[in-house]
Order: structure tokens, then sequence, then C-alpha cells
């Protein structure tokens, strides 16, 4: 018992770093969006951080992915995974409209420009399950006897190219 208990550790551990992680992320992002350090005049150097850094964030969300599967051994093996697309697809699509509407109709707007912070936490939100969208979709068109670990590498390249080409194309 006592090896399942430090498995438990290590693996709250490691989620807790990767949290970690993206709140270091967001901090840096915040402190250059409050007060720029360093001013790029090259649009294209400007959309080449941004993806850079949105992709830091994706591989961070399949790291949680990761851990979970390793930790979940039954990661993806029900059944409901092979209509996951429609589920995700569809509570993002409420989760945009809701946001829009909630940022017409209230003062989220005002709270967003205040606290710059807390738009990463809406971003991170559309991130996470973009990127779990894009996982329920590898799942679906992939063998289903592929490991996790080569759907969430799949998963990664897919959402970081989805992400660099609509900022470029943008």
């Amino acid at each position: 018992m006592v090896l399942g208990e430090s498995l438990m550790k290590f693996y709250w551990l490691k989620q807790s770093l990767v949290i970690l992680f993206l709140v270091l992320l967001a901090f840096i992002a915040n402190f250059n969006l409050v007060d720029p350090y360093l001013t790029m005049e090259n649009t294209l150097l400007k959309q080449l951080v941004i993806v850079v850094s949105v992709s830091l964030i994706l591989f961070a969300c399949n790291q949680l992915l990761y851990n979970y599967a390793k930790n979940k051994n039954g990661f993806m093996q029900h059944p409901i995974w092979n209509k996951m697309f429609i589920i995700l697809l569809v509570g993002l699509m409420i989760s945009f409209v809701l946001f829009i509407a909630l940022f017409l109709t209230t003062p989220l707007q005002d709270l967003l420009s205040q606290h710059a912070w807390l738009m990463f936490l809406v971003v991170y939100y559309f991130l996470f399950f973009t990127n779990l969208f894009i996982l329920s979709l590898v799942h679906k068109m992939m063998d289903s006897t592929l490991n996790v670990e080569k759907k969430l590498v799949m998963t990664w390249i897919c959402s970081s190219l989805l992400i660099a080409i609509v900022l470029f194309m943008v």
C-alpha cells in the first residue's frame, strides 16, 4: 500500500508542476502585456512568439492528460469516447457563445481589461478543451489499439498546426 501512496504523491507532484508551469507562463505573458520589456515591430516575429507560447501551453495540456492516462489505465477505453468529439464540439460552442454573451452583457469586459491575467484563464480553458476535442478526433480516426502516448503526440502536432494556421491567417 505504501507503493500506491507513493505513486499517487508522484502523480500529484507532476500534475502540480505542470500547473505551476502554466501559471508561470501566464505571469510572464501578463507582465509583458502590462509592462512590455521587449517591443517587437515585426508582425511575423510576434506571431511566431505567440505560436511557440501556445504550443508550450498545448504541450502542458497534453502532459496533464498523459499523466492522467498513466495513472488511470482505462483512459479513453469507454465507448463514449467514440462520440466524445460531438460532445466536446457542442460544449465548446456553448462555452464560446456564453463567453461572448457574458462579455457583451456584463461588466466582464471591464474586469478583463483591469485584470489581464483573468484572460489567460479563459485562453487556457478554450485551449485545453480544443486540445481535448482534437484528441477525441484523433482517437476516432486512428486505430483503437494505438497507445495513448502516440495519440497525444499526434494531438499536440495537430493542435499546434491548427493554432499556427489560424494565427498566420489572421
